[in-house]
């Protein structure tokens, strides 16, 4: 692989993992459109990145998480209610799972242009629908909603369905509040992205080149800032995506 289009690759995935509308559907149709190989190792490399993105960025948070999870094994470390949230991200995780062993399995199916085209709609209309129909009273993270969120972030297993999307979208339609419904999908993006990197290891190993390597900076770096982006739009404007994504997927069905 080039390093240019390695580091074209490593910023289109870094830059929309963290924005609703689908890193994987992307990077799925620059590589089609491009007539690139898919890579396994690459991909893996670039979620490494994804994920030492969300590390910097929620540091302080999830350091307080892990001190709370302390407070619910009986020692006096931290603020107990954070503790619990750690727990509700590994439930939504654990959830999450089988949901999408049951998609990984029609997996090819659904990765064909057409299909993404298709799947980018969805994510569109369902941004859209988040923000028209979402309702004025403010619930808690509460335990159903923890089980249903896992349930739904499985789908996001298929190329062109945003995980940050849906899973944000959700959090809206279910009356929890903008900027922390964004937090906790970032934050669930951890555990998830970890227990896929642990199943994509187990298929395919792990290792890339130095023009891959200069891919993933390229993926941290436009991470960073995609996650320092959305949750300022998510209080305000991220309904713009909805048209994009709608947009998007009309495009790519159009151009098969």
């Amino acid at each position: 692989m080039e390093f240019i289009q390695s580091i074209f690759l490593g910023i289109l995935q870094g830059f929309t993992e963290f924005l609703p509308i689908s890193s994987s559907g992307h990077l799925f149709l620059a590589e089609e459109f491009l007539g690139l190989v898919p890579d396994l190792h690459f991909e893996i490399s670039l979620h490494v990145a994804s994920l030492v993105a969300v590390l910097i960025i929620f540091r302080h948070r999830i350091w307080s998480i892990l001190r709370g999870l302390g407070s619910t094994c009986l020692i006096c470390v931290g603020d107990k209610k954070e503790g619990v949230l750690g727990w509700k991200l590994f439930v939504a995780s654990l959830t999450t799972v089988p949901v999408a062993l049951l998609l990984k399995s029609q997996f090819e199916f659904f990765r064909t242009v057409e299909m993404v085209g298709i799947t980018l709609i969805i994510t569109g209309i369902l941004i859209f629908f988040s923000e028209k129909f979402r309702p004025e009273k403010i619930r808690d993270f509460s335990w159903w909603i923890v089980v249903i969120l896992g349930l739904v972030q499985g789908i996001a297993v298929l190329p062109g369905i945003s995980r940050a999307g849906v899973t944000i979208s959700f959090l809206i339609l279910l009356g929890i509040n903008r900027k922390h419904a964004a937090e906790i999908s970032f934050l669930l993006a951890i555990p998830t992205i970890i227990g896929a990197l642990v199943f994509s290891l187990g298929e395919g190993g792990f290792m890339f080149s130095s023009a891959q390597f200069i891919g993933c900076l390229a993926s941290l770096v436009a991470a960073i800032l995609a996650i320092k982006w959305m949750m300022k739009l998510v209080q305000k404007n991220w309904i713009w995506f909805a048209p994009y994504c709608v947009v998007a997927g009309i495009v790519v069905s159009l151009l098969v």
